[in-house]
């Protein structure tokens, strides 16, 4: 565990920040020096807890977010929690979840390539000539080739969706671009006469 995470624990943080100091280099605090120093722990850790909601996206951690900005704007900057654009999050959500509701096609045949640990050449000809490794041999190389056939099929579903999460996002901003373009020709509003 990091001492960052042990710092959670408010004993442990007074042992980290009061105790330790005074056992290893004799350092006494006095009241108010101890009041600054645990009000800049207590501060700090407002923001973590904070940050944990906002990076669950627990319902309102929009308005979280800007309170983590507001209470220590450097590291807000700096965090990757924190969204930048949310327009663009939400746009990005909003079609991502569009996409998961559809249907992939199926995986092509010849897609992806899995290093099986199992082949028939694992077993001797010996082995093979016993009715019970033969039939060993079966079924280890049939569950072995369902469960590689799940594994690729998950990779060309998420895969497609990545892609077609891109193709939409594309498209998109390629309509708003030749919306944002156009003009409308002609007059709109004929003067009265």
């Amino acid at each position: 565990m990091h001492i960052r995470d042990s710092m959670k624990d408010p004993s442990i943080a007074a042992f980290w920040l009061f105790t330790f100091p005074q056992v290893v280099g004799g350092l006494n605090y006095d009241d108010d020096i101890k009041k600054k120093i645990w009000w800049q722990y207590e501060e700090s850790f407002r923001y973590d807890k904070l940050r944990d909601i906002v990076a669950k996206r627990a319902p309102g951690w929009e308005l979280l977010q800007e309170a983590l900005t507001t209470i220590d704007p450097i590291r807000a900057r700096e965090d990757p929690v924190i969204v930048k654009n949310l327009p663009h999050y939400r746009a990005k959500k909003a079609l991502e979840a569009e996409v998961m509701k559809l249907d992939p096609p199926p995986r092509p045949e010849k897609w992806g390539e899995l290093d099986l640990p199992l082949n028939s050449s694992s077993w001797t000809e010996e082995d093979l000539k016993k009715p019970e490794k033969f039939y060993e041999m079966t079924v280890l190389l049939n569950a072995q080739r369902e469960m590689a056939d799940k594994m690729l099929d998950a990779q060309w579903e998420a895969k497609w969706r990545q892609e077609k999460v891109e193709e939409e996002a594309k498209e998109m901003v390629d309509f708003l671009k030749s919306a944002s373009h156009s003009y409308v020709s002609g007059v709109i509003i004929e003067p009265m006469t």
